[in-house]
């Protein structure tokens, strides 16, 4: 019997203006820098590895983010694209049991800024409880049965995501404006974005 894929995930590429997000994105020649998770199209939990505080950047791991609170709310013009993927109902719960289980130790886990220079290199190695955000994400979906990418999660980058012609991106503007009735009806091709 074959799966129906009636239930989605949406995966969020950002822009955010920080010191680190400013140099990935101008080393890599890109616009995105960062990418996170959701099982819920109104953001309001967002799931990646990131700073636990927008003040602190040495404070970094697993983190809960939400478009309405946190760094979003005080960076509320951070640049977001919004990828919606089908998934069937056993790939959804996969999805939620595998964020669980990273919410149920985050404490173990730290940001990976030596992987990030590593996928920057090529070098696919992964260290042991250290993620990166479009890492994490991958992973997350690989784990659920969800592959994307023919290249191991150590070596994705948020914009490798906008060269998939799967995902549907049904948001392309500032986080502030996410959720509007009109934003969310206007579809955008990922050739059209850097």
């Amino acid at each position: 019997m074959v799966e129906t894929l009636n239930k989605h995930v949406y995966v969020v590429l950002s822009g955010t203006d920080t010191v680190l997000g400013r140099i990935i994105q101008k080393k890599l020649g890109v616009s995105y820098n960062h990418c996170s998770i959701s099982l819920d199209e109104d953001l309001e939990r967002i799931y990646s590895f990131g700073r636990k505080t927008y003040w602190h950047v040495f404070s970094s791991g697993f983190v809960k983010e939400s478009k309405s609170s946190g760094f979003y709310k005080k960076f509320g013009n951070t640049r977001i694209i919004v990828l919606k993927i089908p998934v069937t109902e056993k790939q959804w719960k996969r999805i939620r049991k595998k964020i669980s289980a990273f919410k149920a130790k985050q404490d173990i886990y730290r940001y990976s800024l030596i992987g990030l220079i590593y996928c920057d290199l090529g070098i696919d190695i992964k260290r042991k409880n250290k993620y990166f955000c479009s890492q994490f994400v991958t992973e997350v979906l690989n784990t659920s049965g969800i592959t994307l990418f023919d290249k191991p999660e150590t070596l994705i980058r948020p914009h490798d995501y906008l060269k998939l012609t799967e995902p549907k991106i049904i948001y392309c503007g500032k986080i502030r404006n996410y959720g509007h009735k009109e934003t969310l009806t206007r579809h955008f091709l990922p050739q059209t974005i850097q």
